[in-house]
Formats: C-alpha cells, sequence, structure tokens
C-alpha cells in the first residue's frame, strides 16, 4: 500500500546520541507509512523487497552520507529498472554533505513532520533532480553523489582514526595539515598529500597517466566544510562534475580559498570536466570514498558513470 517508508540507521553516530529522537520518529508516521530500523547492512535488501511490494511514494533515510549511500545502493539494485520512489534525507547522521549540497535544513524530527504533513494533505513538495553516480570495481558496483579520492580519501582515512567524528574535528584536521606547509609539512601533511599515478578515460577525452593528488566527482555541489567545488554539476543532464588536483601540497593548498568559494581555478592546477563516464587506470591499489564511505580499488581500475536519476525532496 502506498505511503513513506522510512529507513533509520541506529548505529549513525547522530542516532546513537539521540535515541530517543529514533522512537519519536516512528510515533508521527500516518496509518500507511512503515518505520524500519536496518541494524546490520543485510537488513537492508529485505526492506527494499517490502518497500517495494507496498508501492511506497516516498523513501526516507534517517542517516548520515553514508547510510544513504549504502542503502540507496541496494534500493537501485532491488528496483532494477522501476524508478525509485521519491527520496527524502533526514539528515540522521554527522556527515550530511550531500543534503547540504541540495539545500536542505532541518532536524530528522522537523523534516519527517514537513514530510508527513505535505503527504497526507496533498501538498506540493519542492524537489531537484540528480543523476547519481556509479561506481564500479573488482567487487560489483556502488551507488553515491560523491565521489573522491588520493588526498580526499587521505584525509578521511585521518579523519575517521581519531574516533571523535564530528565537522569540529575535521576541520581543525585540516588547520592542522595546513599550518604545518609553510615549516615543511610532518607526517600528518604527507600522508594527507599523498598523491596517486593514473590514465584517467572520460567521453572525449583523456586525461594522461601523472601523478595526481585528488580526482573529485558529483552531482553536487559541495563536498564539506564549506567547499563548493563541482560548480558545473547541473551543467548538463546525465553527467557529473570531474575535477582533477595536479599540485604538490603549496599549489593544492594555495587553490583552497578558490575552491571553497566555487570560483574558477587555474588549469594548470586542477583540471575541470563535464562527463558522464570517468575511467581510472592505476598500477596500485586506489583507495577511494563513495559519500564518506572509504573502499579500495585492489586492481586500481575504477569507472565512474551516471546511474538513475533521483527525486530528492528538498522540502
Amino acid at each position: 500500500m502506498p505511503g513513506i517508508g522510512i529507513i533509520t540507521n541506529p548505529h549513525s553516530r547522530r542516532n546513537r546520541r539521540h535515541p530517543e529522537r529514533m522512537r519519536r520518529l516512528g510515533y508521527m508516521l500516518g496509518q500507511h507509512d512503515t518505520y524500519e530500523l536496518t541494524n546490520r547492512i543485510e537488513d537492508v535488501e529485505g526492506v527494499a523487497r517490502q518497500f517495494m511490494g507496498n508501492e511506497i511514494d516516498i523513501l526516507a533515510l534517517n542517516g548520515g552520507d553514508g547510510t544513504n549511500h549504502v542503502t540507496l545502493t541496494t534500493f537501485i539494485k532491488v528496483y532494477g529498472d522501476q524508478p525509485l520512489p521519491k527520496i527524502a534525507l533526514l539528515r540522521g547522521g554527522t556527515m550530511n554533505t550531500v543534503s547540504n549540497g541540495v539545500g536542505i535544513e532541518g532536524t530528522p524530527p522537523r523534516l519527517l513532520a514537513n514530510l508527513v504533513e505535505k503527504y497526507y494533505t496533498n501538498q506540493p513538495f519542492e524537489t531537484t533532480r540528480r543523476d547519481i553516480l556509479k561506481i564500479t570495481d573488482e567487487t560489483g558496483s556502488r551507488y553515491g553523489f560523491i565521489f573522491g579520492n588520493g588526498m580526499v580519501a587521505n584525509f578521511l582515512e585521518e579523519y575517521y582514526a581519531t574516533g571523535k567524528a564530528s565537522p569540529t574535528t575535521a576541520a581543525v584536521l585540516m588547520g592542522k595539515a595546513l599550518a604545518s606547509l609553510p615549516f615543511g609539512g610532518g607526517e600528518l601533511t604527507e600522508r594527507m598529500f599523498r598523491p596517486f599515478t593514473a590514465r584517467i578515460e572520460l567521453d572525449d577525452e583523456v586525461w594522461p597517466e601523472r601523478d595526481y593528488a585528488s580526482v573529485l566527482a558529483s552531482t553536487v555541489d559541495q563536498i564539506g566544510l564549506g567547499f563548493r567545488p563541482f560548480i558545473r554539476c547541473q551543467e548538463r543532464e546525465r553527467a557529473f562534475h570531474l575535477l582533477g588536483l595536479t599540485g604538490g601540497p603549496f599549489e593544492v593548498a594555495g587553490i583552497l580559498p578558490r575552491i571553497r568559494l566555487g570560483l574558477p581555478v587555474d588549469e594548470e592546477v586542477m583540471s575541470s570536466a563535464v562527463s558522464s563516464r570517468a575511467v581510472f587506470h592505476s598500477s596500485e591499489p586506489m583507495g577511494y570514498t563513495i559519500d564518506g564511505d572509504m573502499h579500495v580499488a585492489k586492481d586500481g581500475e575504477v569507472t565512474i558513470e551516471t546511474g538513475p536519476g533521483i527525486d530528492l525532496i528538498i522540502k
């Protein structure tokens, strides 16, 4: 039966800190809505099949970027050629970069209350249509909105290693790495700015084999900490904005203010392209992140393509 289907990740850091909030969300639903806790990744497929059988109109995700990435990957595989329901991101995690990037604001209870009220009073939703990225390596395909390797993946490894994931921790970590550059850097800076070597094939061009500080792709403009580098992410349908940073630590640090403001950057330091496909060829294992989750392509081969279009509810 149509309605709203909610999936909550009880293990997200924010939900662990506010368990009472998870219980309250279930009380806010209508009689045809469904509320599910997924304690394990393996639980998501069963919920996806249940929701598809119920023909839900809206899938509400109560977790952060990582939860959304894992859940949408499973739903896309289960739904196959069938269109997904509208997606509501309830911002239930520590990292909510995707929802920030499309303009979703508020707490999970506030967002869900608005969702339920509008749905049951037949009010229109403000939505944005985004293509999701399909990222494939030797282990299979996953889906998400933001891809990053090199410096971005290295930073997240250091960030998660602190055991204190929060925007403040991320900002302090970045500040430490940048502050040490004038003094020759240090072990942290060396680890974060460790480059990787690859050749990258795009739709209409090939980026030659060389050292890259980082290569990033996204269909939303943000990447976290207020940085908005993907200024061309909606330039055309069925495509994503791809950026390749090729400078060393000093050059990359020098362009960060322009990246944060979403301003153009010298192409000698940062290549930019809009493409529907990017194929990475590297002779070394390549670590990368999808919406904050970490993965490794052991054979150094990764393909990014545009996946299905998704309607995200803004408000």
